[in-house]
């Protein structure tokens, strides 16, 4: 399994918020490969001297690894606490309109198979007419670590490429590592107290997602699907489809639900994303979020 996950950098509109993000990385030297070759030029050079410890600190803001605690079976319920500085925010996984999606890289771990980030329920913005996703201030993701060899200690090392913004979005890379021994732990209120902010699970939502199909060609390219909630929404809805492999959506849009018809579910298929994934089998999940307190992830069922 690999320790590295590294979605391409895709503002999603061109509105002032995206344009903000392209006129700063316009700012660095031109270089053979677009936006995201421009991002890590100015990632790598935000990368840490000295020695690596389980702090860092970046120009906006700040990282912490908590050790947590050491599950029955031998794996770990680690965190990574990332504190923003007031007035700007960072992203969730998939950032909406516009952002920066963060990069995960846990290849200079050791005595690691595998490292899961779990995510708590991301905070909706409204910015100059876009919709984006993430966290002000500070927020805590929980770790699930597999190791590979359970009677041996772990380090856990993380190089993280993010985006913080404000009115204009900036880059970010800080790296932090944390000897992970059987007896340590940490940090586990803060970890318990994000882990109870997960999106709730479609059982616990009562929301379901179904009749998934893809339609249309190249630009016309899009999933739909019918959304079936408990009760009608108190407030605007923002839907996030994601998909395994290399597979990018645009923010879903919802159609009323009308009579005992559900709500129906348009995303559009970036041209540049594979094809044929749905129809091969493979899956789609679906992040709806109602309100601060009402987010769940659900399957796309056929």
């Amino acid at each position: 399994m690999s320790l590295s996950h590294r979605p391409a950098f895709r503002p999603r509109r061109r509105g002032p918020v995206a344009l903000a993000v392209l006129a700063g990385l316009l700012a660095l030297p031109a270089q053979a490969g677009g936006p995201s070759r421009s991002l890590a030029i100015a990632w790598s050079s935000q990368a840490a001297s000295g020695p690596v410890t389980e702090t860092a600190r970046a120009q906006r803001s700040s990282l912490r690894l908590l050790p947590g605690w050491q599950t029955a079976g031998g794996g770990r319920i680690a965190g990574l606490t990332i504190e923003i500085d007031d007035g700007w925010k960072t992203y969730w996984r998939v950032p909406g309109d516009a952002g920066i999606p963060p990069e995960f890289d846990w290849s200079g771990s050791e005595n690691v198979a595998s490292v899961e980030v779990l995510w708590p329920r991301p905070v909706a913005f409204d910015l100059f007419g876009m919709t984006t996703l993430g966290y002000k201030r500070e927020v805590t993701l929980p770790l699930k670590v597999t190791p590979v060899d359970p009677s041996r200690p772990a380090t856990l090392r993380l190089s993280l490429a993010y985006g913080v913004c404000e009115d204009i979005c900036m880059p970010e890379m800080a790296e932090v590592s944390l000897p992970l021994v059987p007896q340590a732990e940490g940090g586990r209120a803060r970890i318990e107290q994000a882990m109870a902010a997960l999106p709730e699970s479609p059982q616990a939502s009562g929301a379901r997602l179904s009749d998934c199909v893809l339609t249309g060609e190249g630009e016309a390219r899009r999933l739909e699907a019918r959304l079936s909630l408990p009760a009608p929404p108190d407030g605007p809805l923002h839907t996030i489809v994601e998909a395994a492999g290399p597979m990018w959506f645009e923010p879903a849009e919802l159609s009323p639900a009308t009579g005992d018809l559900p709500m129906r579910l348009t995303a559009r298929l970036d041209p540049a994303s594979g094809e044929g994934w749905l129809a091969r089998g493979g899956g789609a999940s679906a992040t709806i979020c109602r309100s601060p307190s009402h987010t769940g992830e659900l399957s796309c069922a056929r």
